[in-house]
């Protein structure tokens, strides 16, 4: 992983042509879960003279699309995986780097009685008979690969968990969504319709996940299971204006948005980090 000193070096250098006289657009691929902090960091590229054109997706699926042919200015993915394969195969213009983390929650029903379990025994409830498992597909969505690592960590300490828990997020990815209301996303619209009774998702989507849904829980993932999200930023075209996006996402400022919007900031430990009640 490459320090965020070449991508602020190569900012830099970008910035010296000077500042634009009018708006600059700059598209930018966005993983789904940073919806919130697109609108954060919108507000403070505007007055740079940046305008943000998000496009957002599952951060496999935005990959997939450039690699097909579209070429947004910059990638911003849910890990590393997505922004590395796109350098390896020369479509960067500096190495990728890492802008922020985040957590892994669980979203559950009240009456699963999850939240405040010992670890051993959060395992036991999401084992639990007829407990139904939610989590994003793998490859196309980095939190399905989280929640898959997640239950690798789990197998350690209940051996046989992994092939179970995997098993059983497996049947949520072909579900049929009922009609999403105003607000809803198709995990929300899930639980409305009683069709699932737990969710594997970021912490700092558990607000929006839980809109309009009485009676969930959100319980944070102890951390010997958590396998620590990274998300990873490409910069993918020689346009100044995009360069000095990355490099406000990676300033004080831009850390202290993404902060607002849920994620934790890339300098700070995971372990310090105060967990959602």
């Amino acid at each position: 992983m490459a320090s965020r000193a070449t991508l602020l070096s190569t900012a830099l250098a970008m910035v010296l042509v000077g500042k634009p006289v009018r708006a600059e657009t700059v598209e930018v691929f966005a993983a789904g879960s940073l919806r919130g902090a697109m609108a954060e960091i919108g507000q403070r590229a505007a007055t740079m003279g940046i305008q943000i054109k998000p496009v957002f997706g599952g951060s496999g699926t935005l990959r997939e699309r450039i690699e097909k042919g579209e070429k947004p200015d910059l990638l911003l993915s849910a890990d590393m995986g997505s922004p590395l394969a796109l350098a390896a195969q020369g479509r960067t213009f500096v190495p990728p780097v890492a802008f922020a983390r985040n957590r892994l929650c669980l979203v559950a029903r009240h009456e699963l009685k999850l939240k405040g379990l010992s670890a051993p025994r959060l395992v036991d409830g999401l084992l639990a008979k007829g407990v139904r498992i939610r989590t994003s597909r793998p490859v196309a969505d980095p939190s399905g690969d989280y929640a898959m690592a997640m239950f690798d960590l789990m197998d350690k300490a209940h051996p046989g968990a992994a092939k179970a828990l995997r098993d059983r997020a497996a049947q949520s990815w072909d579900l049929p969504l009922p009609a999403l209301t105003a607000g809803q996303n198709a995990t929300t619209a899930l639980f409305a319709a009683k069709s699932i009774d737990v969710a594997v998702t970021y912490c700092s989507a558990t607000s929006d996940l839980t809109k309009g849904v009485q009676d969930l829980d959100t319980v944070p993932v102890p951390a010997a299971f958590d396998p620590q999200p990274v998300f990873g930023l490409a910069l993918l075209s020689d346009k100044a204006a995009a360069a000095r996006l990355g490099l406000l996402l990676l300033s004080g400022a831009g850390q202290d948005a993404l902060a607002t919007a849920g994620l934790l900031k890339i300098s700070d430990s995971h372990a310090r980090q105060a967990r959602p009640d």
